[in-house]
């Protein structure tokens, strides 16, 4: 189980989103689209935007929302298995764009 999580959160070879203006909505468009499809290179990708933005919301003190994206990459994971998290990632959204504005 914790090689598989490796090599779907690993090799993105980048931790930063230097030169995004809007990270979260482009964390919002890859997690709905890991839903629809439950492509593991789609969740992959979602779970490292939600990784690299829960480090930086570490880095400010912004716990409330470092929380939820660890919340929100927990339900990724679990979505990329196919086991029916739509609900639980749609509302762990709403909550992260509000509580991670300031990333």
């Amino acid at each position: 189980m914790f090689m598989l999580l490796v090599v779907l959160i690993g090799g993105s070879g980048s931790n930063t989103l230097s030169g995004e203006v809007e990270p979260l909505s482009k964390l919002t468009s890859l997690s709905t689209a890991c839903l629809e499809t439950s492509r593991v290179s789609t969740c992959r990708r979602a779970l490292s935007r939600s990784e690299v933005l829960q480090r930086q919301a570490a880095s400010i003190g912004n716990y409330a929302c470092q929380s939820h994206l660890l919340g929100l990459g927990a339900d990724l994971l679990m979505a990329s298995f196919n086991e029916g998290r739509d609900v639980s990632v749609k509302r762990m959204l709403k909550e992260v764009q509000i509580l991670c504005r300031d990333l």
